[in-house]
C-alpha cells in the first residue's frame, strides 16, 4: 500500500513539475505549446492578452504572425486585420509593418474588398524602403499589375507597373514571367507589335524552355488568327454538337490556334499546342459511349467551362472545356480533366472548410 501511494506522489510530482515548466515558458513558448496540445482557443486568448501588454518590437511581431495565422484559419479575417493593424499603429515605419500592411491587402483581397486592397498595394509602393528585407517590392508590384489588367482593365497603367517589374526582376524565370505579363498587356492594349516584339525576345532568351514554347506559340496566335465566335453560349453549343456528334473535324475547326492551356483538377496546368488536345480528344472521344454534355455553363475565375460526363479515358471520366474571349472573339482554349473520385475530395474539402 505504501509502495502505491508513493507511485502515485511520484507521478503527481512529475505532473505538477511539467505544469510549473509550462507556466515558466515565455508567452509565444506556451502559445507554441497549446497548439501541440490542440487548445487554438486557449493560444489565441494567450496570444492576444500578450500583443496588449507587450513592449518589445521584436516578441511584438512574433506573436502578432502567429495570431495572424490562427485567426485566419478559423475564418476571422476582420480579426486578424485588427490585429496586424494593432502592430502597426504601435510600429508604424518597421520592415515587418510593411510586411503587415501587405498582408491585409491580401486579408481584403479575400473579402472582396478590391478597392481597399489596391489603395494599400498603391500606397505600399510608393513607401517601401529601399531596405527590404522581406522581399516586397516586386510581390507588390505584382499585385497591382494583376488589379490594374484584369480588375480595373486599365492597361495602359498595367504596362507601366509591368515595365517596372522587368526591370526590377533580378531572377532569370521571374523576369521572363514578368516579360509575358508585359507582351500579354500590350495584346489586350491594342498594341500588338510591341507584344510581338517581347515575344520575339523572350523566345531567343529562353530556347528550349517553357517560356520559348510559349512566346511562339502567342506568336502564332497573334498572327496567324482564327476567327471565333460571337458568344459563349454559341461556342457551347458548337461544341456540344461536336462532341454528342463524335466529330473531330468540327472539334478542329474551333479550337483556338496558339496557345492552349490542359491539366488535372488540383494541378497545375500548362501550356502546349493545341495539336496535343487534338491528339487526346481523337483518343478518347470515340470510346466515350455514354457522353453527356451539359450546355449550362459554369464559370472558373475569369473563364466558363463546358462539362462532359461519361469521358472514355479510364483515368479521368469528366472533361471540361474551357472557354474565354479573346482578340478573334469567344475562344475554346483549354481541356480540365477531373473524375467523379477527385471531385468527391473536392466536395469534401470544400465541406470541411465550412465545418471549420
Amino acid at each position: 500500500m505504501r509502495r502505491k501511494n508513493m507511485a502515485v506522489l511520484v507521478v503527481f510530482g512529475v505532473l505538477l513539475g511539467c505544469f510549473e515548466v509550462a507556466w515558466a515558458l515565455d508567452p509565444i513558448d506556451q502559445a507554441q505549446l497549446l497548439l501541440e496540445m490542440g487548445n487554438v482557443d486557449q493560444a489565441i486568448a494567450l496570444l492576444r492578452s500578450f500583443v496588449e501588454s507587450e513592449k518589445d518590437e521584436e516578441r511584438l511581431g512574433v506573436a502578432v504572425e502567429i495570431l495572424d495565422s490562427l485567426l485566419s484559419e478559423k475564418g476571422e479575417t476582420g480579426e486578424a486585420i485588427a490585429v496586424l493593424q494593432g502592430y502597426i499603429a504601435r510600429f508604424p515605419e518597421t520592415p515587418r509593418s510593411h510586411l503587415f500592411r501587405y498582408w491585409i491587402a491580401k486579408h481584403e483581397e479575400e473579402r472582396g474588398n478590391f478597392e481597399k486592397a489596391f489603395a494599400i498595394l498603391e500606397e505600399l509602393r510608393d513607401h517601401l524602403p529601399q531596405d527590404d528585407p522581406f522581399a516586397l517590392r516586386f510581390q507588390v508590384l505584382s499585385d497591382l499589375a494583376y488589379h490594374l489588367e484584369h480588375r480595373k482593365k486599365d492597361y495602359l497603367r498595367a504596362l507601366e507597373v509591368y515595365r517596372e517589374l522587368v526591370d526590377l526582376s533580378g531572377d532569370p524565370e521571374e523576369r521572363l514571367q514578368a516579360e509575358m505579363a508585359l507582351g500579354s498587356c500590350y495584346e489586350k492594349a491594342g498594341k500588338i507589335e510591341e507584344a510581338l516584339e517581347i515575344y520575339k525576345a523572350v523566345a531567343e532568351k529562353a530556347p528550349g524552355s517553357f517560356f520559348e514554347r510559349w512566346a511562339r506559340l502567342r506568336m502564332v496566335y497573334l498572327t496567324e488568327p482564327k476567327v471565333g465566335t460571337k458568344s459563349k453560349e454559341e461556342l457551347a453549343h458548337a461544341l456540344a454538337k461536336a462532341l454528342r456528334g463524335r466529330d473531330l473535324a468540327a472539334l478542329r475547326e474551333l479550337v483556338k490556334r496558339g496557345d492552349f492551356w490542359s491539366g488535372v483538377n488540383f494541378s497545375e496546368f500548362d501550356v502546349d499546342d493545341p495539336e496535343k488536345a487534338l491528339e487526346y480528344m481523337a483518343q478518347y472521344l470515340p470510346k466515350s459511349s455514354q457522353l453527356v454534355v451539359s450546355e449550362d455553363l459554369k464559370p472558373r475565375d475569369d473563364t466558363w467551362v463546358l462539362r462532359v460526363e461519361g469521358w472514355g479515358d479510364p483515368e479521368y471520366n469528366i472533361l471540361y472545356l474551357v472557354l474565354a474571349e479573346g482578340r478573334y472573339g469567344w475562344e475554346w482554349k483549354g481541356l480540365i480533366l477531373s473524375s467523379t473520385a477527385l471531385e468527391a475530395c473536392e466536395e469534401n474539402a470544400q465541406g470541411q472548410d465550412i465545418l471549420r
